[in-house]
């Protein structure tokens, strides 16, 4: 649940910072344009705005009943450069630990002769494991819960959206000692 919650609140950090930028570079920009840009609904996109006007960051003028401009406030820029700063460190520090991580897996692959390596999930950190196996004698593939794991040596859960979820999904479906998890993730391993 931690690492979802982390998730979230770097993609509504991800969100606002585009949302501040795009209001710095373009003033006259549309909702629904930049809704379909972040791939996010417009209503959601509606009340993200109206939280950078609540707080100050952003001011609303309109020029017809159909158009409205918005302007960064001082405050604006000034908390633009603070959730900039801030999305860069956390991304860093997910990509460092994450790095670390897949490399303590991969070792305990290497001693085990595991080369044939699951890894169930896309995203960043299916990613960072393919950045991280580079050069090594493993061969990775990104499948879903669905496939057949039999014919894999291992498999990590590189799942970060659900990864509790993806856990469950397949526990049964390969041997304990075999499917490893990032603590990133936060997993339980315990049936209840």
């Amino acid at each position: 649940m931690a690492a979802f919650q982390d998730i979230r609140e770097q993609t509504e950090q991800k969100v606002m910072v585009h949302l501040l930028s795009e209001i710095e570079r373009n003033p006259s920009f549309t909702q629904r344009g930049l809704a379909v840009e972040l791939d996010i609904a417009l209503g959601l996109m509606n009340q993200y705005l109206k939280r950078c006007v609540t707080k100050g960051w952003v001011r609303a003028s309109q020029i017809s009943p159909r158009r409205i401009t918005y302007f960064l406030t001082p405050e604006g820029f000034k908390e633009k450069s603070h959730m900039v700063k801030d999305y860069l460190a956390r991304s860093m520090t997910f990509f460092k630990e994450a790095r670390a991580q897949c490399d303590e897996v991969f070792e305990q692959c290497k001693a085990q002769s595991w080369s044939k390596i699951a890894l169930v999930g896309e995203g960043d950190l299916a990613d960072i494991a393919k950045l991280v196996a580079s050069g090594s004698e493993f061969v990775l593939d990104v499948v879903s819960t669905q496939a057949d794991l039999k014919k894999y040596d291992t498999v990590i859960i590189t799942d970060v959206m659900n990864p509790q979820g993806t856990y469950d999904a397949i526990k049964h479906k390969v041997e304990y000692p075999r499917l490893l998890t990032l603590n990133l993730l936060h997993i339980s391993k315990v049936t209840p």
